[in-house]
């Protein structure tokens, strides 16, 4: 495998950051441009795949969907859908109940799955690919939202009046699009 020139990568990409062999500590890590990290020394091989996030439209009766406001970096103050990143072991139903619970305060009463988006995602420097997963839910709890764990508030608002400008993540945007294109169609 070729060691390629790094430099045609952002700083916070993976490939800037990982120099040594975590298996034998050669200086010699060769990334293959794509995904591949491997050690020439000893075999170690690491691959970076994407991480997956959920991410909810929650629905109310009036056609309005709730949307939040970032508390942290990264993206901190722009708007986003509720939701966050699923955890070892659990699968995207259970991280979106979890999530929307974190962050809400609410349960889901029904979850199917809309569209799905890359995304890339940087934290303290690092750029993490992910794999977001958008789902359309409906809750009874609407009334009872406080915003908690990484949300500083929550707003309901028209698909129609969302300013795309505010939102944090492409890949939302992108979510979010298609979501009021299927309305426009209904």
């Amino acid at each position: 495998m070729q060691n390629v020139n790094m430099r045609k990568f952002e700083d916070s990409h993976p490939s800037e950051k990982f120099r040594y062999c975590p298996a034998c500590g050669d200086d010699n890590l060769c990334f293959d441009s794509r995904k591949l990290f491997s050690c020439g020394k000893c075999g170690f091989t690491l691959y970076i795949n994407p991480a997956t996030a959920v991410a909810a439209i929650i629905e109310t009766g009036d056609g309005r969907i709730v949307l939040t406001r970032r508390k942290h970096e990264p993206r901190a103050g722009f708007l986003d859908l509720p939701g966050g990143f699923v955890d070892p072991n659990e699968s995207a139903e259970n991280a979106l109940s979890r999530e929307i619970f974190e962050e809400l305060g609410i349960k889901i009463n029904s979850a199917r799955l809309f569209a799905t988006a890359p995304n890339k995602y940087i934290f303290n420097g690092l750029l993490y690919f992910t794999c977001d997963l958008g789902f359309i839910c409906r809750s009874e709890e609407l009334g009872r939202i406080i915003p908690a764990d990484d949300v500083s508030e929550a707003i309901l608002v028209r698909p129609e009046d969302i300013n795309f400008k505010e939102i944090g993540f492409p890949s939302i945007v992108n979510i979010l699009q298609r979501y009021i294109m299927q309305k426009s169609r209904e």
